[in-house]
């Protein structure tokens, strides 16, 4: 580890890369959205639904990884080793349809990229939280945020060229990650955290986490299913209505993305306005971006409306994560976030159901009918959240971030 090699500011930059690979692997599970509509041509007998699977499953797979990660870490495991396993499957799994033909196979190696994301998605907020004070928390955080988006920003755009040349091709994006994986080793270091015998149980553990995470991880899950719905079917929405192709579609995607890294940059500004109404507003952003989607018609309005989206994907779950951490310490660090980990995957897997949901009831076939629902849905969360606070700062004559 190089960052054992200096100190001060150096050392606290090397240590921000090496955290930071972290953020730039855990989006593999969207790096095929623009293929997905190509992929109906490759399995020609599987539904729209099923070919979306490919997208959310890794999610339902991460949820027992990340608390195998959440317990074992730190505890158990080095943090280092879980991520080292981490990083090796996620690559190789990724990669591996390079070389298949089976659908089923196809879902074989996406249920194992799932678990490896689900060892990887609790370390990075816990890492945070463990080496970086709380005033740079919410720095990093937002940090994190513009690392996801200029990774989604690369693979996505990758996908888009190499689905030009070929279907089977575009699954070798995921060997990028390789020299993410070589940072990772070279500058990240192991966190101090006390010895095995000093530590409280695992139900000690739990019984003392503060109630109020469990509103902050049920509501990050509702707002991550009705963001994946979006992201699941925008693809679709293009090139079934002629408004583009896979690469048009990795282009709007990609709009999102880097107005979603912009407003990451901002998040540390944003939630010191905001304070406790960081929530609403991030989450208001999100719901009106969506609405914009299903109802914009042409391609100029759809790059608006995903201009507008971004603004939500980029401050949304950096602004549940500020809230999550503050009923974290550094021993509870990883177990923290491997609740708001699990929560998250329920979030990242339930579309698929959401979306089978809102067809059988509404009989309807359309793409944007799911958007447009999850639109209405992040309204009222957004509104929820905002009276809470509104009534409980009023109630208490508290200051902001009391709760």
């Amino acid at each position: 580890m190089l960052t054992q090699r200096f100190n001060g500011r150096t050392r606290t930059i090397l240590m921000a890369l090496g955290v930071l690979q972290i953020y730039f692997a855990c989006i593999a599970a969207n790096v095929m959205d623009p293929a997905l509509q190509n992929l109906t041509s490759v399995f020609p007998g599987v539904s729209h639904e099923d070919i979306a699977s490919l997208i959310t499953i890794p999610n339902l797979a991460s949820i027992p990884a990340s608390i195998l990660s959440g317990v074992l870490t730190g505890r158990r495991l080095k943090y280092r080793t879980t991520l080292s396993i981490s990083f090796t499957l996620i690559i190789c799994s990724g990669a591996a349809p390079l070389f298949l033909t089976s659908f089923s196979a196809v879902v074989a190696t996406r249920v194992v990229l799932g678990f490896g994301l689900g060892l990887l998605f609790p370390l990075g907020n816990a890492l945070i939280i463990d080496l970086f004070s709380e005033q740079k928390r919410a720095f990093m955080f937002g940090i994190g945020e513009v690392v996801k988006n200029l990774s989604l920003i690369s693979l996505q755009m990758l996908v888009g060229i190499l689905v030009g040349v070929s279907i089977k091709i575009s699954w070798g994006a995921y060997l990028a990650l390789l020299l993410s994986f070589a940072l990772l080793i070279l500058f990240l270091p192991e966190p101090e955290v006390k010895p095995l015998a000093e530590q409280l149980s695992i139900k000690e553990s739990i019984r003392t986490v503060p109630k109020r995470l469990y509103i902050f991880v049920i509501f990050l899950c509702i707002c991550a299913i009705m963001q994946t719905v979006y992201q699941v079917n925008l693809s679709s929405i293009v090139v079934t209505e002629h408004l583009g192709n896979a690469t048009t579609a990795a282009t709007v995607l990609s709009t999102a993305t880097f107005v979603a890294m912009i407003a990451a940059l901002s998040f540390g500004w944003i939630n010191k306005f905001c304070k406790d109404y960081t929530i609403t507003f991030c989450v208001f952003f999100l719901g009106l971006g969506s609405l914009l989607i299903a109802l914009a018609k042409t391609l100029p309005v759809l790059y608006f409306a995903a201009g507008v989206v971004g603004i939500g994907i980029g401050t949304m779950s950096s602004a549940f994560y500020m809230k999550i951490a503050g009923c974290a310490n550094n021993e509870n660090a990883a177990l923290i976030s491997g609740f708001q980990v699990v929560f998250q995957g329920f979030g990242g897997y339930l579309p698929h159901y959401f979306l089978r949901a809102v067809h059988a009831v509404s009989g309807s076939e359309s793409f944007r009918l799911p958007i447009f629902i999850g639109a209405i849905v992040l309204f009222a969360v957004a509104l929820a959240f905002g009276l809470f606070y509104l009534i409980h700062n009023r109630r208490q004559g508290a200051t902001p971030q009391s709760v």
